[in-house]
This record gives C-alpha cells, structure tokens and sequence, in this order.
C-alpha cells in the first residue's frame, strides 16, 4: 500500500495555523508524535483528539449538484459527507415522511415539477427544533438548498439525504466569506487508502457539527478545496474517553482518530 506522505504531524503548520487568542497546536516534542506503519498508513504516536489549528477559514466550495443527482436512491459515492448545493424550483412536501426516523420525521422532501426529489434531513445538524423549521412548511417554495450529502440507515436499509448543516442552508447564499485554508489533500488521501481500524492523522475544515450535552458529538470535515471525495463524518460517543470537545464549522483541525470498523467510513474519537 501506498506511504502515507500527505498525511501531517500535529503542529506542521507553525505559526501560520497559530489562534489568535495565543494556543497553538502542541509540538512533535510535546506531544511525542512519530510517525509509524499501522496497516500501510502513516499515523502518529500521540494520543488522540483535536487540535484547532485556525479558527474562521473559509468553507470548501459545494459540490454543485443536479435535483437528480440526489434522488434518495442515490449513492453519495464520491460526494459522500461533502458540502453540496443545488438550485431547484420546487416545493415541500411533509407528508409522507423523506426522512423518518423511529415514530417522528427528521425532515422533508423537496420535489421539482418533474417530479425529482430531494430527501432533506433537518435533524442530522440542526438538532429536533431548529429555529428555521417554520421555514419548510408543506407547499413552501424552494429555490436552492446547500448541505452535507450523506446516507441514513434504517436497519438495512440506506438512503441518501441532503443534511442541512445550517438553518442557511435554506433558500440560503453560499457562504464564501473567512480566510482560506492552506491546501491540504489528507482526506482524499485517507479515502482512497481506507482500512478498517487504523489510527490516523488528518488535518480538514469542519464544515458542520452537531453536539450534545452528554459529551457526544459529531462533524463533517473535509479538505480545503472540495474536491471529490474530500470529505469524512467523525464521531466521538458519550462513552469514549478522549478528551475532546466539539469545535466549531470554519474550524481548522488537526484530527488525530480511529477507522471504524462497521460498513460506514466514520472516525472514531
């Protein structure tokens, strides 16, 4: 398998991803980072968690989709946990249900007058009562929609959905403004050589993230320039015991994680 040269010791980028408030991410001395083989990556010999390297970069540029592009039978393939934006006149439907999950919905259905459809899941990021949900009434016009494109599993069952990651996202503009990011293809890299649980380092934009009080979180992040498969879920459980915290979308990090070992490509914090 392919060396793993892209993928960065915690604190690579210097001062150049210093936070204004002072921290930095730890040094290859402080940390005790070295580089050794695990399965054909490159990975690091610290602990793991995350480090916010800079703080208000700009998001990766959308994947700019088609309404049939993302029908709920697609596979989100290469764009999967990728920021994605389409323009479509269409209206929302509620009933029935596009996204449901156990006995409530998580979300709607938006449908063009060919009658394509786009699946869109308002829970995954926004939480169950997002302040803009009064925005998706049945009937309410559409005219873009900008999120993450991933897939929900009901038992076997997997469908893809368009997960808005801010209530923006909504009839919304692009977000364009922030500091770019330094290029980075570490994602990509991990993708391509993917394995199940190998500990890795990568360093990406967080550009959406949910989390709750039990200490539970999870994030999409994805490599500075969106290109095709560059992005990754991470989760962190209520009951693992790293010592992270949920940083925020336009966060910089370095990430330092496990593959999980199910069906899905998530990291494991």
């Amino acid at each position: 398998m392919r060396a793993w040269a892209g993928l960065l010791l915690l604190g690579s980028v210097g001062c150049s991803g210093c936070l204004g408030e002072g921290i930095t991410p730890p040094s290859t001395g402080e940390d005790g980072a070295q580089l050794e083989r695990d399965g054909g990556i490159w990975v690091p010999g610290g602990a793991a968690g995350i480090s916010v390297l800079a703080r208000g970069v700009m998001l990766p540029p959308a994947w700019q989709a088609d309404a049939v592009d993302l029908d709920p039978g697609a596979a989100p393939g290469m764009h999967a946990d990728m920021r994605v934006r389409v323009e479509v006149e269409a209206r929302v439907r509620t009933e029935p249900c596009a996204v449901p999950s156990g006995s409530y919905c998580d979300g709607f259905a938006a449908v063009n007058g060919a009658g394509h459809v786009v699946a869109v899941d308002t829970y995954a990021y926004l939480g169950p009562k997002p302040a803009c949900r009064a925005s998706w009434v049945d009937g309410a016009t559409v005219s873009s929609l900008e999120g993450i494109w991933q897939q929900q599993r009901s038992g076997s069952v997997a469908q893809s959905v368009l997960a808005l990651g801010d209530c923006a996202g909504f009839n919304g503009p692009e977000v364009v403004g922030g500091t770019p990011a330094p290029p980075s293809t570490d994602i990509r890299e991990l993708q391509s050589g993917w394995g199940p649980g190998l500990r890795v380092s990568v360093r990406g934009v967080v550009v959406a993230r949910w989390k709750s009080s039990s200490g539970a979180f999870g994030l999409a992040l994805q490599d500075p320039d969106g290109a095709p498969r560059s992005g990754v879920r991470v989760v962190r459980s209520k009951s693992s015991s790293t010592p992270a915290a949920a940083p925020e979308v336009g966060d910089l990090i370095q990430l330092t994680a496990r593959t999980g070992t199910g069906s899905d490509r998530v990291l494991e914090l």
